[in-house]
């Protein structure tokens, strides 16, 4: 088994001038991508980062993120991809639980930069810049640190092992607090095999990567295409524009990509709208991913690409890929996600007491791919209560058919997924909770037909207290992500929030009055 950087060194001496990776403003063959990632790798040994360390990016979609896994990779060291869309509490609460050693940020995130340097989180001998033109920083540049002549590539002397750890990527838990997801380069090697035989990638393929790379789906991708000798093209663009999608599309010959059914409805109404008949004329592979599609959705998705093939998967970070529903099961086995990728054993559909439950009744799933992650960073419980001896279980509740399929029934219980992103509310609730006019709060995912749910508060003002919704929306955003950030408000009295008797409230009554109150409008 190989690691991320023994790849690129194997392919740059058979292929060196091969483009690998390109986004909008560079392109990287196999040898360009080895020299500057042994000139990061060069830098890092030079400041001093050691084996285990852990180095915090905080960046849009790049080229430079090849750069950087190639570095970290012979490194040694533990990739922390940050969600660009976290306000500086988030980051905060990340960086207390990381405890990056270097910090590598784009210019347009300088605020951020600076906020932890004036809490002394970071020293300043370790934050490497991109982009940043204006060299007023205190910090060291990413263009400089690549054109530098006098750090000096030498052999590695780190032994990095196949087991070591190599990304730490966080996905927000139900308590409100972040949890730090961690893989090893056997799970990356096994989960790329996995992809390459699953999707049959070939070294002709490219990729076209839209997902944020601080996403598990877009990371894993990545490192699929990477492993098999194929191409990455990087969507860099901060927002989705379906025009510059295809351009991308036409202009790197680009066969394949995995978007969130949020892209696929902007992409057909992009087409209506403008009344085109032809876009792709050729194969191309579809991906549906991080979030369950409607079947109208997938209906059009092949009226309008009709050389195009489907596919759709249902995984997590914990687990990477765990089942895939192929081209020719799109409507046979409509409703489902498909069965256990090649290489994993077989689901378990658990009850209460972790006893196996009969085809067509719903319990909780538990997963054991070849590729599990290793651990939740530092935190030993919640490590404990995810696996069950080789097996994991990110709290999904669905059912096996007769036929061996597998059905979701819910989402990690209370998680809203807007857009493709996961949205825990007690992490919401947490932060209105702490506005001093609002006594009491609740949040639930309410249905749209764009974001498939948006975040919905139900909100029990303080006795005497006047509040609106535009108000409470505006506060949020500046302490949130903006995708986390309530799009409804409700208002209660105290009274009509209703609870258990031991006075939990009960979100799935909340649920039903925001479907009867759609139903009436």
């Amino acid at each position: 088994m190989l690691t991320f950087n023994e790849i690129i060194e194997s392919f740059s001496r058979i292929t060196p001038d091969k483009i690998v990776v390109s986004d909008e403003f560079r392109n990287l063959t196999y040898k360009n991508l080895l020299a500057n990632g042994n000139k990061l790798y060069s830098y890092f040994n030079s400041i001093g980062l050691k084996k285990g360390d852990r180095v915090a990016l905080l960046a849009f979609n790049c080229i430079e993120y090849a750069e950087i896994f190639y570095a970290t990779s012979k490194m040694g060291v533990i990739i922390v991809p940050i969600n660009f869309r976290f306000q500086l509490k988030e980051v905060i609460d990340v960086w207390n639980d990381a405890k990056p050693k270097c910090f590598i940020f784009q210019s347009e995130f300088k605020n951020i930069y600076k906020n932890l340097i004036n809490k002394k989180l970071i020293n300043k001998r370790y934050c490497i810049i991109i982009n940043e033109k204006s060299r007023r920083e205190e910090c060291s540049y990413y263009d400089k640190i690549l054109k530098d002549k006098k750090i000096y590539i030498k052999k590695s002397k780190i032994k990095v092992k196949i087991l070591d750890n190599w990304s730490l990527l966080y996905t927000s838990g139900t308590t409100g607090k972040p949890k730090g997801v961690v893989r090893n380069h056997k799970g990356y090697y096994l989960l790329s095999a996995v992809t390459a035989v699953e999707l049959s990638i070939k070294k002709e393929d490219n990729a076209l990567i839209v997902m944020p790379l601080f996403h598990a789906n877009s990371f894993n991708f990545f490192c699929s295409y990477i492993f098999s000798g194929a191409s990455i093209s990087i969507y860099s663009k901060k927002s989705f524009e379906p025009k510059h999608f295809f351009n991308l599309i036409k202009l790197n010959n680009c066969n394949f990509t995995s978007l969130v059914p949020t892209h696929y409805i902007i992409i057909l109404d992009y087409i209506k709208k403008n009344k085109i008949k032809k876009i792709i004329t050729k194969d191309f592979n579809f991906m549906i991913s991080s979030a369950p599609a409607r079947k109208d959705t997938k209906r059009e998705i092949l009226k309008y690409f009709k050389s195009a093939k489907l596919f759709e998967l249902y995984g997590s970070s914990e687990s990477g890929w765990v089942t895939m529903l192929h081209p020719s099961e799109q409507f046979k086995k409509i409703g489902t996600v498909g069965k256990e990728c090649v290489g994993s054993k077989p689901i378990l559909i658990l009850d209460e007491n972790k006893k196996e439950v009969d085809d067509e009744v719903i319990g909780e799933l538990y997963a054991c791919t070849p590729y599990n992650f290793s651990n939740y960073w530092r935190n030993t419980k919640k490590t404990s209560e995810a696996f069950l001896n080789d097996y994991v279980t990110v709290g999904d509740l669905a059912f096996r058919t007769k036929e061996g399929y597998i059905k979701l029934v819910d989402r990690k219980n209370n998680m809203i997924i807007s857009g493709g992103e996961n949205i825990y509310p007690a992490e919401v609730e947490n932060i209105l909770g702490s506005h001093h006019k609002i006594k009491d709060v609740a949040v639930i995912g309410s249905s749209d037909k764009k974001w498939g749910e948006v975040v919905c508060a139900f909100v029990v003002p303080e006795k005497g207290c006047e509040l609106k919704e535009e108000n409470i929306i505006k506060w949020t955003k500046s302490r949130l992500a903006k995708y986390k950030c309530p799009k409804k408000v409700i208002f209660l009295p105290e009274k009509k929030m209703p609870r258990n008797s031991t006075g939990k409230i009960l979100h799935k009554e909340l649920r039903l009055m925001i479907k009867k109150t759609s139903k009436n409008e």
